[in-house]
């Protein structure tokens, strides 16, 4: 074979598969009532620019009483927030809340507390095969049968950073920056080990959003495993004020 004809068998080969990356999981429970929270959303950010962290940041509702009502803000948000405080040692809900694995420990809002949490997790062992079908999001998952099923959950989120002003309220004023916002959480059925196959509904994952599958022992409890899979025909992202 002739150099020019390998260089055109090579040039007309598929790009080789993205490597399955298992993940570390943060999640944050932020509002845009919360004063601190600003600060705890970018450190999410620079959390979410490792390849091997999936950052999520779920917005909770119940700053809304001191006079800002959270755009992002769902109640089954507050509900999951509440599930790890229910398995953990913290007494109530509170913001910046992060969550690292699902492990309940209670993280204050402290950078360099966060960064040692994160850095010194390991990525979760269950990888779930995800795939965007004209019936909705399939997802595959497979393993040893489990004595406890584990929730499965699907999570789709805006990518990135978005902008919205806050007119009243602790962050009256502040252009406040969101990044990784989940807009959508939706409980697919349980896992109970073996071979697990479900397509879910396409308004749980959309195309414009980015999504992300979280396998979990129990409700609040450690993540078994994390897939992600990104937006496609994603518009572009709202700045302040929109």
């Amino acid at each position: 074979m002739t150099a020019l004809a390998l260089l055109l068998l090579l040039a007309a080969s598929p790009d080789p598969a993205e490597p399955r990356r298992n993940l570390v999981v943060v999640e944050l429970f932020t509002s845009q009532g919360c004063g601190l929270c600003p600060d705890a959303n970018r450190l999410l950010s620079e959390l979410g620019a490792q390849e091997d962290t999936l950052a999520l940041a779920f917005n909770v509702s119940y700053w809304d009483m001191y006079g800002w009502t959270d755009q992002f803000a769902r109640p089954e948000f507050n509900q999951r927030q509440q599930d790890y405080v229910d398995a953990g040692p913290a007494h109530r809900v509170y913001t910046p809340h992060f969550v690292v694995n699902g492990a309940p420990q209670t993280l204050r809002f402290d950078h360099g507390q966060i960064l040692g949490a994160v850095r010194g997790a390991e990525p979760v062992a269950l990888h779930p095969s995800l795939l965007r079908t004209p019936d909705g999001l399939q997802v595959r998952l497979n393993g040893p049968a489990r004595e406890q099923g584990a929730t499965v959950w699907l999570a789709a989120y805006e990518t990135g950073t978005i902008e919205r002003t806050i007119e009243a309220g602790s962050n009256a004023g502040l252009d406040m920056v969101h990044f990784n916002t989940v807009r959508h959480l939706t409980a697919l059925p349980g896992w109970s080990g073996a071979e697990y196959t479900v397509t879910a509904e396409p308004a749980a994952c959309p195309d414009s959003l980015s999504c992300a599958v979280l396998v979990q022992a129990s409700r609040g409890g450690p993540i078994l495993g994390a897939s992600r899979i990104p937006a496609v025909n994603r518009e572009p992202a709202h700045q302040a004020g929109d």
